[in-house]
């Protein structure tokens, strides 16, 4: 399967669609870490699943990052940074203005590694800027 970036960036409309996703989604993971631990539901499918959901936030934020930028090292790069840098900050947040929330390295490195996993989805589709 062959998808085209170049179609993608000709249509307008898609891209607007593509451009309110990524910062919706960007709000959506902020909104998510903001609210209080005892207003989280608890899943009990397996203990830390909620490194699952960290890993699907950051690997689908940067899926749309690369649509909407391009597919190129510097926006590969970009993102990647960008991901750590608010994983992490995200984590810090919640230490000190969440009520019920912690530090926890593992959601960020959960975080990181859904970031870096996006490149998956770059090289399966064999997308071409």
């Amino acid at each position: 399967m062959k998808l085209s970036y170049n179609n993608l960036q000709d249509n307008k409309l898609i891209q607007q669609c593509i451009s309110i996703a990524f910062y919706a989604w960007i709000i959506l993971i902020f909104i998510g870490c903001s609210l209080p631990g005892k207003e989280i539901p608890k899943v009990g499918l397996f203990d830390n699943f909620d490194k699952i959901i960290h890993f699907t936030f950051f690997i689908v934020l940067c899926i749309l990052g690369y649509l909407k930028f391009g597919f190129n090292k510097n926006t590969i790069i970009a993102l990647l940074l960008f991901s750590v840098a608010y994983g992490f900050g995200l984590e810090y947040y919640q230490l000190h203005f969440v009520q019920g929330r912690s530090f926890d390295a593992w959601d960020g490195v959960a975080d990181s590694a859904g970031a870096m996993c996006s490149l998956f989805f770059y090289k399966y589709f064999k997308i071409k800027a």
